[in-house]
Protein backbone atom coordinates (compact mmCIF):
# COMPACT_ATOMS: atom_id res chain seq x y z
CA UNK A 1 0.00 0.00 0.00
CA UNK A 2 2.70 2.29 0.85
CA UNK A 3 4.70 1.50 -2.24
CA UNK A 4 1.41 2.21 -4.22
CA UNK A 5 0.76 5.75 -2.70
CA UNK A 6 5.03 6.62 -3.63
CA UNK A 7 3.34 5.80 -7.08
CA UNK A 8 0.62 7.92 -6.56
CA UNK A 9 2.52 10.71 -5.61
CA UNK A 10 5.21 10.65 -8.37
CA UNK A 11 2.67 10.31 -11.01
CA UNK A 12 1.00 13.55 -9.77
CA UNK A 13 4.27 15.48 -9.95
CA UNK A 14 5.20 14.14 -13.16
CA UNK A 15 1.52 15.30 -14.43
CA UNK A 16 1.96 18.64 -13.00
CA UNK A 17 5.13 18.88 -14.76
CA UNK A 18 4.19 17.44 -18.06
CA UNK A 19 0.90 19.57 -17.78
CA UNK A 20 3.03 22.69 -17.59
CA UNK A 21 5.64 21.89 -19.90
CA UNK A 22 2.59 20.79 -22.68
CA UNK A 23 0.24 23.80 -21.85
CA UNK A 24 1.54 26.51 -20.00
CA UNK A 25 5.20 26.62 -21.25
CA UNK A 26 4.54 27.36 -24.31
CA UNK A 27 6.55 27.96 -27.54
CA UNK A 28 5.67 31.40 -27.90
CA UNK A 29 6.59 32.00 -24.55
CA UNK A 30 9.82 30.43 -24.49
CA UNK A 31 10.77 32.10 -27.54
CA UNK A 32 9.79 35.66 -26.00
CA UNK A 33 11.48 34.61 -22.90
CA UNK A 34 14.67 33.07 -24.24
CA UNK A 35 15.00 36.67 -26.55
CA UNK A 36 15.25 38.61 -23.05
CA UNK A 37 17.21 36.33 -21.04
CA UNK A 38 19.63 35.70 -24.64
CA UNK A 39 19.24 31.74 -24.03
CA UNK A 40 17.38 29.54 -26.00
CA UNK A 41 14.17 27.98 -24.14
CA UNK A 42 12.93 26.36 -27.05
CA UNK A 43 14.77 23.05 -26.91
CA UNK A 44 13.86 22.22 -23.01
CA UNK A 45 15.85 18.81 -21.81
CA UNK A 46 13.78 18.21 -19.16
CA UNK A 47 10.36 17.54 -20.32
CA UNK A 48 12.16 14.22 -22.54
CA UNK A 49 14.31 13.07 -19.57
CA UNK A 50 11.37 13.49 -17.39
CA UNK A 51 9.27 11.32 -19.61
CA UNK A 52 12.12 8.68 -20.41
CA UNK A 53 12.84 8.51 -17.07
CA UNK A 54 9.20 7.71 -15.60
CA UNK A 55 8.75 5.33 -18.20
CA UNK A 56 12.07 3.51 -16.68
CA UNK A 57 11.01 3.44 -13.44
CA UNK A 58 7.36 3.24 -13.45
CA UNK A 59 5.63 0.21 -12.68
CA UNK A 60 2.99 -0.31 -15.41
CA UNK A 61 4.76 -0.48 -18.33
CA UNK A 62 3.37 -0.96 -22.35
CA UNK A 63 6.03 -3.43 -24.09
CA UNK A 64 4.39 -3.29 -27.22
CA UNK A 65 4.47 0.68 -27.48
CA UNK A 66 8.43 0.22 -26.15
CA UNK A 67 9.25 -2.16 -28.47
CA UNK A 68 7.91 -0.41 -31.58
CA UNK A 69 9.96 2.90 -30.26
CA UNK A 70 13.07 0.54 -30.03
CA UNK A 71 12.46 -0.13 -33.75
CA UNK A 72 12.06 3.25 -34.69
CA UNK A 73 15.71 4.73 -32.83
CA UNK A 74 17.03 1.32 -34.21
CA UNK A 75 15.95 2.62 -38.19
CA UNK A 76 16.95 6.57 -37.15
CA UNK A 77 20.32 5.71 -35.95
CA UNK A 78 20.98 4.22 -39.29
CA UNK A 79 19.39 7.58 -40.69
CA UNK A 80 21.64 9.75 -38.65
CA UNK A 81 24.69 7.51 -39.75
CA UNK A 82 23.84 7.37 -43.35
CA UNK A 83 22.80 10.92 -43.86
CA UNK A 84 25.14 12.61 -41.07
CA UNK A 85 22.24 14.21 -39.99
CA UNK A 86 23.51 17.09 -37.46
CA UNK A 87 23.14 16.79 -33.82
CA UNK A 88 20.64 19.84 -33.43
CA UNK A 89 18.21 18.09 -35.95
CA UNK A 90 18.75 15.09 -34.18
CA UNK A 91 17.84 16.47 -30.84
CA UNK A 92 14.63 18.66 -32.60
CA UNK A 93 13.68 14.50 -33.64
CA UNK A 94 14.06 12.90 -29.76
CA UNK A 95 12.23 16.07 -28.39
CA UNK A 96 9.36 16.62 -30.44
CA UNK A 97 8.36 13.59 -31.77
CA UNK A 98 10.58 10.65 -30.35
CA UNK A 99 9.33 11.37 -26.03
CA UNK A 100 5.98 12.47 -27.07
CA UNK A 101 5.22 8.85 -28.55
CA UNK A 102 5.92 7.62 -25.08
CA UNK A 103 3.03 9.28 -23.38
CA UNK A 104 0.84 7.05 -25.69
CA UNK A 105 2.21 4.00 -23.10
CA UNK A 106 1.43 5.41 -20.02
CA UNK A 107 -0.89 4.25 -17.57
CA UNK A 108 -2.75 6.61 -15.02
CA UNK A 109 -3.41 5.07 -11.29
CA UNK A 110 -6.54 7.08 -10.62
CA UNK A 111 -7.62 7.80 -14.50
CA UNK A 112 -11.03 10.04 -12.96
CA UNK A 113 -9.06 11.56 -10.40
CA UNK A 114 -6.72 12.67 -13.19
CA UNK A 115 -9.30 13.59 -15.61
CA UNK A 116 -11.14 15.73 -13.20
CA UNK A 117 -8.01 17.85 -11.98
CA UNK A 118 -6.99 18.29 -15.68
CA UNK A 119 -10.65 19.38 -16.96
CA UNK A 120 -11.03 21.83 -14.58
CA UNK A 121 -7.64 23.60 -15.14
CA UNK A 122 -7.77 22.74 -18.72
CA UNK A 123 -11.43 24.58 -19.10
CA UNK A 124 -10.33 27.63 -17.18
CA UNK A 125 -6.90 27.90 -19.86
CA UNK A 126 -8.99 27.79 -22.52
CA UNK A 127 -11.68 29.86 -21.68
CA UNK A 128 -8.78 32.68 -21.09
CA UNK A 129 -7.65 31.95 -24.40
CA UNK A 130 -10.57 32.62 -25.99
CA UNK A 131 -11.85 35.70 -23.59
CA UNK A 132 -8.12 37.26 -24.82
CA UNK A 133 -9.44 36.45 -28.63
CA UNK A 134 -11.91 38.28 -28.25
CA UNK A 135 -10.63 41.23 -26.51
CA UNK A 136 -8.31 41.03 -29.32
CA UNK A 137 -11.00 40.83 -31.70
CA UNK A 138 -13.00 43.98 -30.56
CA UNK A 139 -9.51 46.11 -30.19
CA UNK A 140 -8.48 45.68 -34.00
CA UNK A 141 -6.04 43.18 -33.58
CA UNK A 142 -3.73 45.29 -31.26
CA UNK A 143 -2.61 43.28 -28.62
CA UNK A 144 -2.12 40.29 -31.26
CA UNK A 145 0.08 43.13 -32.73
CA UNK A 146 2.05 43.83 -29.25
CA UNK A 147 2.73 40.12 -29.69
CA UNK A 148 3.82 40.07 -33.10
CA UNK A 149 6.36 43.27 -31.92
CA UNK A 150 7.94 40.76 -29.02
CA UNK A 151 8.33 38.11 -31.84
CA UNK A 152 10.30 40.27 -34.44
CA UNK A 153 12.40 37.41 -34.58
CA UNK A 154 10.23 34.72 -35.68
CA UNK A 155 8.31 33.57 -38.72
CA UNK A 156 5.15 34.49 -36.01
CA UNK A 157 5.47 37.88 -36.73
CA UNK A 158 5.53 37.60 -40.58
CA UNK A 159 1.98 35.10 -40.10
CA UNK A 160 0.23 38.09 -37.74
CA UNK A 161 1.26 41.61 -40.20
CA UNK A 162 -0.16 39.13 -42.94
CA UNK A 163 -3.72 38.45 -41.56
CA UNK A 164 -3.51 41.70 -40.92
CA UNK A 165 -2.52 43.23 -44.13
CA UNK A 166 -5.08 40.97 -45.80
CA UNK A 167 -8.14 41.76 -43.65
CA UNK A 168 -8.65 38.57 -41.73
CA UNK A 169 -8.50 37.67 -37.65
CA UNK A 170 -6.78 34.29 -36.16
CA UNK A 171 -6.40 33.89 -33.12
CA UNK A 172 -2.33 34.36 -32.31
CA UNK A 173 -2.13 34.35 -28.30
CA UNK A 174 0.66 33.18 -25.90
CA UNK A 175 -1.03 29.57 -26.13
CA UNK A 176 -0.05 29.18 -29.91
CA UNK A 177 -0.75 29.73 -33.77
CA UNK A 178 -4.06 30.12 -34.46
CA UNK A 179 -3.88 26.37 -35.64
CA UNK A 180 -2.39 25.22 -32.52
CA UNK A 181 -5.20 27.28 -30.47
CA UNK A 182 -8.07 25.28 -32.37
CA UNK A 183 -6.44 22.45 -31.15
CA UNK A 184 -6.65 23.05 -28.06
CA UNK A 185 -9.65 24.19 -28.79
CA UNK A 186 -10.98 20.95 -29.87
CA UNK A 187 -9.43 18.63 -27.21
CA UNK A 188 -11.35 21.22 -24.77
CA UNK A 189 -14.68 20.20 -26.19
CA UNK A 190 -14.22 16.94 -26.87
CA UNK A 191 -12.55 16.10 -23.18
CA UNK A 192 -15.69 17.95 -22.09
CA UNK A 193 -18.03 15.67 -24.16
CA UNK A 194 -16.28 12.87 -22.67
CA UNK A 195 -16.61 13.86 -19.35
CA UNK A 196 -20.49 14.22 -20.24
CA UNK A 197 -21.27 10.93 -21.60
CA UNK A 198 -18.89 8.82 -19.70
CA UNK A 199 -17.44 10.20 -16.17
CA UNK A 200 -20.26 12.87 -15.95
CA UNK A 201 -17.93 14.19 -13.10
CA UNK A 202 -18.85 17.45 -12.02
CA UNK A 203 -16.72 20.14 -13.38
CA UNK A 204 -16.29 24.17 -12.95
CA UNK A 205 -17.95 24.53 -16.14
CA UNK A 206 -21.31 24.14 -17.91
CA UNK A 207 -22.37 22.47 -20.79
CA UNK A 208 -23.76 25.34 -22.42
CA UNK A 209 -20.54 27.35 -21.72
CA UNK A 210 -18.34 24.55 -23.06
CA UNK A 211 -20.55 25.08 -26.39
CA UNK A 212 -20.35 28.90 -26.15
CA UNK A 213 -16.73 29.41 -26.00
CA UNK A 214 -15.92 26.52 -28.43
CA UNK A 215 -18.25 28.25 -31.07
CA UNK A 216 -16.86 31.60 -30.64
CA UNK A 217 -13.38 29.76 -30.50
CA UNK A 218 -13.58 27.88 -33.84
CA UNK A 219 -14.53 31.64 -35.18
CA UNK A 220 -11.86 33.44 -34.17
CA UNK A 221 -8.99 30.78 -34.56
CA UNK A 222 -10.37 30.35 -38.20
CA UNK A 223 -9.43 27.63 -39.60
CA UNK A 224 -11.49 26.22 -42.35
CA UNK A 225 -10.66 22.57 -41.27
CA UNK A 226 -10.79 23.08 -37.46
CA UNK A 227 -14.54 24.58 -38.08
CA UNK A 228 -15.89 21.53 -40.06
CA UNK A 229 -14.44 19.38 -37.83
CA UNK A 230 -15.82 21.07 -34.16
CA UNK A 231 -19.73 21.36 -36.38
CA UNK A 232 -19.52 17.64 -36.77
CA UNK A 233 -18.83 17.71 -33.17
CA UNK A 234 -21.25 19.46 -31.99
CA UNK A 235 -23.53 17.96 -34.42
CA UNK A 236 -22.37 14.64 -32.48
CA UNK A 237 -23.99 15.43 -29.06
CA UNK A 238 -27.77 15.26 -31.02
CA UNK A 239 -27.09 11.62 -31.73
CA UNK A 240 -26.11 10.69 -28.25
CA UNK A 241 -27.52 10.59 -24.40
CA UNK A 242 -30.87 11.07 -23.63
CA UNK A 243 -31.05 14.67 -23.51
CA UNK A 244 -30.81 15.29 -27.52
CA UNK A 245 -33.12 18.40 -27.42
CA UNK A 246 -31.61 20.23 -24.38
CA UNK A 247 -28.36 19.81 -26.60
CA UNK A 248 -29.92 21.65 -29.64
CA UNK A 249 -31.50 23.79 -27.68
CA UNK A 250 -27.87 24.19 -25.15
CA UNK A 251 -26.36 24.74 -29.52
CA UNK A 252 -28.44 26.75 -31.06
CA UNK A 253 -28.59 29.48 -28.51
CA UNK A 254 -24.32 30.30 -28.43
CA UNK A 255 -24.05 29.67 -32.43
CA UNK A 256 -27.57 32.39 -33.07
CA UNK A 257 -25.51 34.62 -30.51
CA UNK A 258 -21.89 34.11 -32.39
CA UNK A 259 -23.04 34.61 -35.89
CA UNK A 260 -25.25 37.33 -35.17
CA UNK A 261 -22.28 39.21 -35.37
CA UNK A 262 -21.36 40.22 -39.55
CA UNK A 263 -17.96 41.32 -38.71
CA UNK A 264 -17.50 38.06 -37.36
CA UNK A 265 -19.42 35.77 -40.30
CA UNK A 266 -17.37 37.68 -42.89
CA UNK A 267 -13.88 37.24 -41.00
CA UNK A 268 -14.74 33.14 -41.59
CA UNK A 269 -16.03 33.99 -45.13
CA UNK A 270 -12.88 35.97 -45.86
CA UNK A 271 -10.43 32.92 -45.37
CA UNK A 272 -12.38 30.46 -47.95
CA UNK A 273 -12.52 33.63 -50.47
CA UNK A 274 -8.93 33.68 -49.91
CA UNK A 275 -7.92 30.02 -50.68
CA UNK A 276 -10.32 29.65 -53.54
CA UNK A 277 -8.77 33.04 -55.16
CA UNK A 278 -5.45 31.18 -54.81
CA UNK A 279 -6.75 27.98 -56.61
CA UNK A 280 -6.21 25.62 -53.84
CA UNK A 281 -8.97 25.54 -50.87
CA UNK A 282 -6.21 23.47 -48.74
CA UNK A 283 -3.90 26.25 -48.87
CA UNK A 284 -1.52 23.85 -51.01
CA UNK A 285 -1.12 21.18 -49.38
CA UNK A 286 -2.34 18.92 -52.50
CA UNK A 287 -0.46 20.88 -54.94
CA UNK A 288 2.99 20.07 -53.03
CA UNK A 289 2.01 16.83 -53.19
CA UNK A 290 0.98 17.00 -57.14
CA UNK A 291 4.68 18.70 -57.25
CA UNK A 292 6.33 15.61 -55.87
CA UNK A 293 4.66 13.07 -58.08
CA UNK A 294 4.83 14.80 -61.04
CA UNK A 295 8.50 15.18 -60.66
CA UNK A 296 8.84 11.57 -60.00
CA UNK A 297 10.03 12.22 -56.41
CA UNK A 298 9.37 9.73 -54.04
CA UNK A 299 10.57 9.03 -50.10
CA UNK A 300 12.49 5.98 -49.33
CA UNK A 301 10.97 2.49 -47.72
CA UNK A 302 13.52 2.47 -44.37
CA UNK A 303 15.28 5.70 -43.84
CA UNK A 304 14.94 9.64 -44.38
CA UNK A 305 17.03 12.66 -44.13
CA UNK A 306 16.01 13.72 -41.01
CA UNK A 307 12.96 16.29 -39.72
CA UNK A 308 12.47 19.17 -41.56
CA UNK A 309 13.89 17.73 -44.81
CA UNK A 310 10.81 16.80 -46.78
CA UNK A 311 9.99 20.73 -47.25
CA UNK A 312 13.53 21.05 -48.69
CA UNK A 313 12.92 18.29 -50.72
CA UNK A 314 9.55 20.22 -52.22
CA UNK A 315 11.60 23.61 -52.51
CA UNK A 316 13.99 21.65 -54.83
CA UNK A 317 11.45 20.68 -57.36
CA UNK A 318 8.75 23.26 -56.72
CA UNK A 319 9.65 27.40 -56.65
CA UNK A 320 6.04 28.64 -55.91
CA UNK A 321 5.84 25.85 -52.91
CA UNK A 322 7.66 25.71 -49.57
CA UNK A 323 5.80 23.50 -47.19
CA UNK A 324 3.92 20.17 -47.32
CA UNK A 325 2.37 20.64 -44.73
CA UNK A 326 0.64 17.09 -43.96
CA UNK A 327 2.69 15.07 -41.75
CA UNK A 328 2.06 11.61 -43.21
CA UNK A 329 3.65 12.25 -46.88
CA UNK A 330 6.24 14.58 -44.71
CA UNK A 331 6.87 11.96 -41.77
CA UNK A 332 7.68 8.72 -45.65
CA UNK A 333 10.23 11.60 -46.55
CA UNK A 334 11.62 12.51 -43.23
CA UNK A 335 12.12 8.94 -41.56
CA UNK A 336 10.68 6.58 -44.69
CA UNK A 337 8.12 4.40 -45.03
CA UNK A 338 8.25 1.93 -42.78
CA UNK A 339 8.53 4.07 -39.84
CA UNK A 340 6.31 6.30 -41.11
CA UNK A 341 3.78 3.34 -40.76
CA UNK A 342 5.31 2.65 -37.24
CA UNK A 343 4.33 5.89 -35.95
CA UNK A 344 0.89 5.53 -37.04
CA UNK A 345 0.73 2.23 -35.32
CA UNK A 346 1.26 3.80 -32.51
CA UNK A 347 -0.45 7.47 -32.62
CA UNK A 348 -3.67 6.04 -34.56
CA UNK A 349 -3.89 1.84 -35.17
CA UNK A 350 -2.67 1.09 -31.44
CA UNK A 351 -5.30 3.83 -29.93
CA UNK A 352 -8.47 2.82 -32.39
CA UNK A 353 -7.97 -0.85 -31.48
CA UNK A 354 -8.13 -0.42 -27.71
CA UNK A 355 -11.04 1.77 -28.23
CA UNK A 356 -13.08 -0.10 -30.30
CA UNK A 357 -12.05 -3.38 -28.66
CA UNK A 358 -13.43 -1.89 -25.52
CA UNK A 359 -16.46 -0.46 -27.39
CA UNK A 360 -16.26 2.83 -26.79
CA UNK A 361 -17.56 4.08 -30.27
CA UNK A 362 -18.69 7.32 -29.25
CA UNK A 363 -14.89 8.09 -27.33
CA UNK A 364 -13.31 6.79 -30.45
CA UNK A 365 -15.42 9.08 -32.59
CA UNK A 366 -13.89 12.05 -30.40
CA UNK A 367 -10.70 10.83 -30.69
CA UNK A 368 -10.78 10.66 -34.47
CA UNK A 369 -11.94 14.98 -34.16
CA UNK A 370 -8.68 15.15 -32.45
CA UNK A 371 -6.33 12.97 -34.66
CA UNK A 372 -7.53 14.26 -37.93
CA UNK A 373 -7.37 17.75 -37.01
CA UNK A 374 -3.36 17.69 -35.53
CA UNK A 375 -2.48 15.41 -38.74
CA UNK A 376 -4.12 18.23 -41.01
CA UNK A 377 -0.90 20.52 -40.69
CA UNK A 378 2.83 20.64 -40.11
CA UNK A 379 2.95 21.04 -36.45
CA UNK A 380 3.24 17.30 -35.69
CA UNK A 381 5.98 16.75 -37.85
CA UNK A 382 8.47 19.96 -37.69
CA UNK A 383 6.84 22.42 -34.86
CA UNK A 384 7.77 21.56 -30.96
CA UNK A 385 5.28 21.04 -28.65
CA UNK A 386 2.14 19.69 -30.93
CA UNK A 387 3.33 15.98 -30.73
CA UNK A 388 3.13 16.64 -27.11
CA UNK A 389 -0.33 18.00 -26.97
CA UNK A 390 -1.97 15.75 -29.63
CA UNK A 391 0.10 12.21 -27.93
CA UNK A 392 -1.18 13.87 -24.25
CA UNK A 393 -4.86 14.20 -25.53
CA UNK A 394 -4.14 10.43 -26.89
CA UNK A 395 -2.88 9.00 -23.64
CA UNK A 396 -6.21 10.87 -21.74
CA UNK A 397 -8.68 8.88 -23.95
CA UNK A 398 -6.59 5.53 -23.39
CA UNK A 399 -6.60 5.69 -20.18
CA UNK A 400 -10.22 7.18 -19.67
CA UNK A 401 -11.32 3.90 -21.93
CA UNK A 402 -9.36 1.56 -19.62
CA UNK A 403 -10.87 3.09 -16.89
CA UNK A 404 -14.65 2.62 -18.03
CA UNK A 405 -13.79 -0.57 -18.81
CA UNK A 406 -12.40 -2.03 -15.65
CA UNK A 407 -15.03 -0.48 -13.61
CA UNK A 408 -17.34 -2.05 -16.36
CA UNK A 409 -16.23 -5.04 -15.09
CA UNK A 410 -16.33 -4.56 -11.02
Amino acid sequence: MQLQNHHIQAQKIFLVILVFYTFCFTNIIRLILGDILKINLLYSIILPIIIILYIIFFQKKNYFILYIMCSICALQAISILYYQIDISNTYRFVYGILSPLLLIGIRLERTDYVFRKFLNFYNWLIILNVIYGLIDYLSGKKLQLILGDFLYFTSFYDSIHGDYSIGVYRLFSLLGHPLTNMLLLLIFLCFNLANRHYLRIKTNVSIVVVYLITILGMILCNSKLGIALTCITLLSTLFIGKKKYKNFIYMFIPFILVLSNDALKQNVLQRFINASDQGDITNGRFSAINSLLENGVLPNMFIGRGIGSSDGILQSVSHNLSNIEIPLVMFMFDYGIFTTFLFYILIYFFPAFVLLKNKHLYLFFLFNMIFLFSNSYNGLAVSIGIAHIAFFATMMILNLSIYLTIKRKI
